[in-house]
C-alpha cells in the first residue's frame, strides 16, 4: 500500500527537483522512507514516529543549521494531532523568507482531528496561495483501490 501511495505522491510532485527536496514527516514518512529514497535518492528525510506539527519549526531550524534545508520543503505532518493556522503561517513565512517552495501533505487518519487538520491546510492555502498541498486523503483513497499500479 505505501508503495502505491508514494507512487501517487511522486506523480503529483515534479520529481525533476529530486535533489532539492527536504521532507519533514511523521510515522507515515518513516514507513515510506525506503520508497521515497528509491524515487528520490538524494532527498533529505527527517521523520519520526509520533511527530506533531508543533515540532516542524525546530526541525526546520536544525536542518537549516546543518545545510540540509533544500529548495523544496515538504511538510507531511498532521497524523498525530491538530495545529493552528498561526503555527502553519509561522512555518510558511519562515520558509518563504528563505526562498523555499513549501509543500504540505494533508492527512488521512481515523481520528477526530483529520478534518480540522485538512481544513487548516486549506485555510493556509487561501492565505498563502503560492504553497502547494498534496491531497493525501484523496490520493490514498484512489490509488490504494487500484490494482494496476506496481
Amino acid at each position: 500500500m505505501l508503495k502505491k501511495l508514494i507512487f501517487g505522491v511522486l506523480a503529483v510532485i515534479n520529481i525533476t527537483f529530486a535533489e532539492e527536496i527536504t521532507i519533514i514527516g511523521d510515522s507515515l514518512t518513516v514507513g515510506a522512507e525506503k520508497y521515497i529514497r528509491y524515487y528520490i535518492p538524494n532527498a533529505v528525510i527527517d521523520a519520526k514516529v509520533g511527530r506533531k506539527f508543533q515540532e516542524a519549526m525546530d526541525r526546520i531550524l536544525d536542518l537549516e543549521s546543518k545545510g540540509l534545508l533544500k529548495d523544496i520543503v515538504v511538510i507531511a505532518l498532521g497524523t498525530n494531532g491538530y495545529f493552528s493556522v498561526e503555527e502553519g503561517l509561522k512555518v510558511i513565512d519562515y520558509l518563504q523568507s528563505r526562498n523555499k517552495k513549501v509543500v504540505f501533505v494533508n492527512t488521512k487518519v481515523p481520528r477526530w482531528w483529520e478534518s480540522d487538520v485538512n481544513n487548516t491546510y486549506e485555510e493556509l492555502k487561501r492565505l498563502r496561495p503560492n504553497i502547494k498541498i498534496i491531497d493525501w486523503k484523496t490520493i490514498s483513497n484512489v490509488i490504494c483501490s487500484r490494482n494496476d499500479i506496481p
